[in-house]
């Protein structure tokens, strides 16, 4: 009974340590103009923002970033190739073609005036 117990306490800590993300998550807010985006082997989300300036990562300038617009998908198809800000946590995400690049995982979308 005590290696069954013992087991669950392990798959517990094993399954809690893997739904937390590398390193501290922050959020950001950035501005620019919002447009689609399509990659070979379809690694994207499918969205990025052209940055309004760049925005420097662990030493990188990136002139545009991917949205993971999650439960705004609906929303963002409206925003297309206007001019939005965009409120969420930069992730660092991996794929096979591309490696390492960044997303703001968006917790608010919105369209700005210039």
């Amino acid at each position: 009974m005590r290696f069954w117990t013992i087991g669950i306490i392990c798959c517990l800590m094993v399954s809690c340590g893997y739904s937390q993300k590398e390193g501290e998550q922050e959020t950001i807010t950035v501005t620019g103009k919002l447009v689609r985006v399509v990659a070979i082997g379809g690694e994207t989300t499918g969205w990025a923002v052209k940055l309004d300036s760049p925005l420097e990562v662990e030493g990188k300038k990136l002139s545009r970033i991917e949205v993971d617009a999650g439960d705004k998908r609906e929303k963002i198809s409206e925003l297309e190739n206007k001019h939005v800000q965009v409120t969420g946590t930069l992730e660092k995400r991996r794929g096979v073609e591309r490696g390492e690049y960044w997303v703001i995982a968006a917790q608010e979308i919105q369209e700005v005036k210039n």
